[in-house]
């Protein structure tokens, strides 16, 4: 054999195995790896828009509860008192909220008032019945509360019905108050900023889906362009086919036009075609799937910091790179939903509860003193009940502020206990130190000068507190802590037992 013929041979086996072991590279690691990390993202974007629907439906779910549970509207379901309906129902601050529908039965099921928002004013209607029947008014009257998606016409709907009682929920179930919301505009460009997909949905009119392919979105296994799922009302009926797309945001191509180039190149150009390769494109990919596995291996989401000077794989690490924080942010708003009271803006109970351990493991490892204080806001049920739910969310975010003010000092930790009550933990203080202290703090709420008539204590809103006090700590208070904790609620009961606005102070010890 002529050396020019092995020379060709050689370059063009060269050639066969680096063109074939690209080709192989691309579909079967870099193309399975791409459609799963798509694939993982079309599932986390189900999450999402999951997640917003179920703010939506909770945010409205609240506002009827608040509703359903008011006096007024147990005496309207009962005397149909024609005042309710004009200082409430068509009150400014009803109709600028997300209720398009509202709908009264009493407890016999028999229909007493339906409204529906037109041009930004409710209109009464004849009957819940002619503008929806998605809604099943003997299956709501079984329930306590109900909600789900329904049809108005061409639109989907959400509805929330709550029973309707007395303020403290003594009295048995007096009828049902429903509240019907349309997915507004705002609703889809949420998703679509969150998500970079589009959304549509199809009324459903008949019982005949055969020729509709619909999925899970639990149980996505395949990548698509587009995903269609069903929607069912609260009677387990199909009304709605939604459709998931990604028209802007294509899914990966197992050839794309680099990968059909470079193996075009190394048919001309071997050896150059292998070094640019595996300086270009090898090295570079295999540095991002492995920062991919490392993210997967160990949940930690961090930025791909590397510039390959290939468009589409930059194009592609600027995408990921986006999306990652994209996560992060999300995670983080996750996070502060899950320990952030929504109305105060303070820790909730569900973070104190892990905050408080680990503040009394600390003391009990250092020997410092700890105390716990339990406030609670004086004749709070009568401040609802005079001025209003909406005054009494008010007086709670000023009385949060406040409190927030008064304990910005790195031992010192402040949350939200449970509806007017708090809780703070100080750390490294003594029991005069403390007397100080909660006369500073009883004080500068009652200096907030919120208006409190129905109080026998103060023109004002004030406070009692209850605190307990730990000053020589160590193993002895291991499990103390839940005892230490009540030990403070029955001060703040013995607070209030002796006139309110005041404060009750005890030590825990070993003796």
């Amino acid at each position: 054999m002529k050396l020019r013929s092995l020379i060709m041979l050689a370059a063009l086996t060269y050639t066969l195995v680096i063109g074939g072991g690209m080709l192989f590279y691309r579909l079967f690691i870099v193309y399975p790896e791409l459609e799963r990390i798509t694939l993982d993202s079309h599932k986390d974007d189900f999450k999402i828009i999951k997640h917003i629907y179920q703010n939506q439906l909770s945010a409205m779910n609240y506002m009827n509860l608040d509703w359903a549970k008011w006096d007024d509207t147990l005496r309207y379901s009962k005397q149909q008192n024609n005042n309710f309906i004009v200082d409430n129902i068509l009150s400014d601050s009803f109709e600028k909220s997300m209720v398009d529908i509202v709908a009264i039965y009493n407890e016999n099921q028999e229909h007493l008032y339906t409204a529906k928002k037109i041009n930004g004013q409710f209109v009464e209607q004849e009957n819940l019945l002619e503008l929806t029947s998605d809604i099943d008014i003997d299956t709501i009257f079984k329930e306590k509360e109900a909600s789900g998606i329904i049809r108005l016409n061409d639109r989907l709907a959400f509805f929330t019905t709550q029973s309707i009682q007395d303020s403290h929920e003594t009295k048995p179930s007096s009828g049902q108050l429903i509240f019907i919301s349309k997915f507004k505009e705002d609703f889809r460009n949420q998703i679509k900023i969150l998500t970079n997909s589009q959304i549509q949905s199809n009324i459903v009119q008949g019982d005949d889906l055969s020729n509709i392919e619909t999925y899970n979105p639990d149980d996505i296994s395949k990548l698509k362009q587009h995903y269609t799922f069903s929607l069912k009302n609260h009677k387990d009926k199909v009304i709605a086919i939604l459709t998931i797309g990604y028209s802007n945001n294509p899914i990966p191509a197992r050839l794309d036009k680099t990968t059909l180039f470079s193996i075009a190149i190394l048919l001309l150009l071997p050896i150059i075609i292998t070094m640019i390769v595996y300086v270009l494109f090898l090295r570079p990919m295999t540095f991002i799937f492995n920062k991919i596995g490392s993210m997967r291996e160990t949940g930690h989401l961090i930025d791909i910091k590397i510039q390959t000077h290939i468009f589409e794989i930059d194009e592609f690490i600027k995408s990921f790179n986006a999306f990652i924080n994209q996560m992060k942010l999300y995670q983080l708003k996750l996070k502060a939903e899950s320990t952030t009271d929504g109305l105060t803006g303070l820790h909730n109970r569900r973070y104190f509860d892990s905050k408080y351990d680990e503040l009394w493991r600390t003391c009990i490892r250092n020997n410092t003193s700890i105390a716990i204080i339990i406030m609670d806001i004086d004749f709070f049920k009568k401040y609802n009940d005079y001025y209003g739910h909406q005054k009494g969310d008010d007086a709670l975010r000023l009385v949060s502020k406040q409190l927030k003010k008064q304990t910005r000092r790195a031992n010192e930790f402040l949350a939200r206990y449970g509806g007017e009550e708090f809780v703070i933990i100080i750390e490294n203080i003594d029991q005069n130190s403390l007397e100080v202290y909660l006369e500073s703090l009883l004080s500068h709420i009652t200096m907030l000068e919120i208006e409190h008539i129905p109080s026998t204590v103060s023109d004002y809103l004030s406070m009692s507190c209850g605190a307990c006090i730990i000053e020589k700590t160590g193993p002895w208070l291991k499990d103390k802590k839940d005892e230490a904790l009540r030990l403070a609620d029955k001060n703040l009961y013995q607070a209030k037992q002796s006139g309110r606005n005041r404060f009750h102070i005890s030590s825990l010890s070993q003796d």
